[in-house]
């Protein structure tokens, strides 16, 4: 089904839609993200860090009020897709890191809220994915050279889209990790 995470009555459907299904609710996946302009904060519009921030936290927010009763009566992983830009802010960057820690923040502390009803909640923290955003981005950056780039990440190449759904599955629903809750796990990126 389609959910757009701004639009009320979608959530709703979302609701439906799960309480609906057979079985139970093991993971629920926050991968929404939007990226800022990669301007100076001085000349980023008030409007955009509002607009990111709904993006990139308020969009778990709103998923959450629609799951929060059957991921707790199934006992769900929740999972967030943040970025490394959450901790390691960079100039240009200011609407998209803040808004990525502040995901942060409210995914450490839905963890520490929600144990006492069997779900956890943690943060997947991955630098650059390969993917048209990531290209856009560059572009926004004025980045003319991409495998230059790519040679400054930790890995020395961006992550790729099937990397990052693997630790997305693995860090939501194996059991090894059955007792991990409030962490936030950062992939191709040095701490």
């Amino acid at each position: 089904m389609h959910y757009d995470t701004a639009a009320p009555r979608t959530a709703i459907a979302l609701q439906n839609a799960v309480a609906g299904s057979a079985g139970p609710l093991r993971a629920v996946f926050a991968c929404v993200g939007a990226p800022s302009s990669k301007k100076p904060v001085a000349d980023t519009p008030a409007a955009e860090f509002t607009a990111v921030y709904q993006a990139n936290v308020m969009s778990l927010v709103h998923t959450w009020h629609a799951l929060a009763d059957r991921a707790r009566a199934d006992h769900a992983s929740v999972l967030a897709i943040g970025s490394d830009a959450g901790r390691a802010a960079r100039a240009g960057n200011g609407p998209y890191s803040a808004a990525k820690a502040a995901l942060e923040s409210l995914v450490v502390t839905l963890a520490k809220e929600e144990q006492p009803h069997g779900v956890r909640a943690n943060l997947l923290a991955p630098s650059l994915i390969d993917s048209r955003l990531a290209h856009h981005v560059m572009a926004l950056k004025g980045v003319t050279d991409p495998d230059a780039y790519y040679a400054q990440l930790p890995c020395g190449r961006p992550l790729t889209l099937d990397e990052v759904a693997a630790a997305c599955i693995d860090l939501a629903t194996a059991p090894q990790r059955a007792c991990t809750t409030g962490h936030v796990y950062p992939l191709g990126a040095v701490t």
